[in-house]
């Protein structure tokens, strides 16, 4: 999903002197270490869902065609790369608004306004990409009012802003963006790109039950050995938690938002075990 990953952002300012600014530290800095980890990690969960996407649809060409000979001459277009490049500038505009608050904390002037703009334009043109695939995508309504929150959070921070009034100036914006993220991977089973993924499982599901029924074309070992594959292949990784976590995960972005304006510890460390939480279903998922 992720190209370079921006853990480091034009946003320190220039100081004019050899020796490196300190890092910024306090409730702040560690919310914006947390949103490029999480960043990161939502990025390898997506990599995880578009092989097992990908597996699912050829495996389901391949198994129609053991049971009929029919050839699937169009495999549908792969879903989760499509929300991948959404959810990447989309984190990207996250990251950047909370390096902003870092530095601000930090008594420096923020900047990283090319990059905002820059992932701006990106999130814009991937948003429209959710067309060309099927799905239960967000209405017009929720693209306009999310997309209205991410040009909020790219906007230049105003002169004389300080880590609190962006903060709290901004939390509506980061709500909207991320509320939109989060329809777009699926706010239930049903919709997004859970929605799209459920259909894959489904028609992969349906091919293995109907090359089972074909007794002809297999003996006895055969229909056993094929039935425990796809047994072990289920038992091993469920497709819709690993999504319904980005999820989880993503709604744990605004409040930590809220509380690294607020210099609020206890805030920024809700995040931290929500983002441990994401790392453990990970670990598992891969």
């Amino acid at each position: 999903m992720r190209r370079g990953l921006l853990a480091v952002l034009a946003l320190l300012p220039v100081l004019g002197c050899a020796m490196a600014p300190p890092a910024p530290q306090g409730p702040a800095a560690d919310h914006a270490r947390l949103a490029i980890a999480a960043d990161r990690a939502i990025g390898q969960m997506i990599d995880h869902l578009a092989a097992r996407e990908r597996v699912e649809v050829e495996q389901a060409a391949s198994l129609r065609f053991a049971a009929a000979a029919s050839v699937t001459r169009a495999l549908p277009a792969p879903a989760t790369p499509v929300v991948g490049a959404v959810l990447d500038p989309g984190m990207d505009l996250v990251v950047i608004a909370a390096q902003r608050l870092a530095v601000l904390a930090g008594g420096a002037g923020a900047g990283g306004d090319a990059e905002a703009a820059a992932a701006l334009a990106r999130f814009e043109a991937a948003l429209g990409g959710l067309r060309a695939v099927p799905g239960r995508w967000p209405s017009e309504a929720a693209r306009r009012r999310g997309l209205d929150g991410f040009r909020a959070l790219a906007a230049p921070v105003p002169a004389g802003a300080d880590a609190a009034t962006l903060a709290a100036a901004r939390q509506g914006a980061i709500m909207a963006g991320v509320a939109l993220l989060q329809a777009v991977v699926g706010d239930d089973a049903r919709s997004g790109l859970r929605g799209v993924l459920a259909a894959r499982h489904e028609a992969w599901r349906e091919a293995q039950r109907g090359l089972l029924a074909t007794g002809q074309r297999m003996d006895p070992a055969q229909r056993l050995a094929l039935w425990n594959r796809v047994q072990a292949a289920l038992a091993a990784d469920g497709f819709d938690l690993p999504a319904a976590e980005v999820v989880r995960l993503l709604g744990a972005l605004p409040p930590a938002h809220a509380a690294a304006g607020a210099g609020d510890p206890a805030g920024v460390a809700a995040l931290q075990a929500a983002l441990a939480r994401f790392q453990s279903v990970l670990a598992q998922a891969r």
